[in-house]
């Protein structure tokens, strides 16, 4: 093939790879869940997710539950879909370090269950906006895209986590 040719081809490509891509971004759905105790902050909390993920207040469910003992016991959740879930996931791994990445992408395979990406997080140091994968008392993220070829499971969550 001449250059012409491969330029061409390659430039079909990746408008092809770039359509697959924005297609796929578009069925994403992301949410956010947590439990604040009687002694947890909901403004400290609100605030990280602002400053984070610039999630306004408004954008928070709120259900109000008793414990055990009758003490109060919020339970947080966001949802995001579509453009916004797409924004939420690319502000995610920018924040996510390095070493924590490398966690989640070892252990990738634990962390799917019927095209869904399953992630938790410390919420003691997420007040502190650093994100720290943790499995007690944690905020818990889960990023939803359809999967239609289970062998493409893990190749389609490396590709929205932005690695190959």
């Amino acid at each position: 093939l001449g250059l012409q040719k491969q330029k061409s081809l390659f430039y079909r490509l990746e408008l092809d790879i770039k359509s697959l891509f924005n297609k796929m971004t578009r069925k994403i759905n992301a949410k956010i869940e947590m439990i604040l105790h009687a002694t947890e902050d909901y403004q400290k909390i609100s605030e990280a997710l602002y400053d984070m993920f610039v999630i306004d207040r408004d954008k928070i469910t709120v259900q109000r539950l008793s414990g055990h003992f009758g003490n109060p016991i919020l339970m947080l959740y966001v949802e995001m879909k579509k453009k916004s879930a797409e924004i939420f996931l690319k502000k995610l791994v920018s924040v996510i370090p390095k070493t924590q990445f490398t966690h989640i992408l070892e252990d990738l395979e634990e962390r799917i269950h019927d095209s869904t990406l399953y992630l938790r997080f410390s919420k003691q140091k997420f007040i502190k906006k650093i994100l720290t994968l943790e499995e007690k008392d944690p905020i818990k993220i889960s990023i939803y895209t359809p999967v239609y070829v289970k062998k493409e499971l893990h190749s389609t969550y490396r590709k929205l986590l932005g690695t190959k």
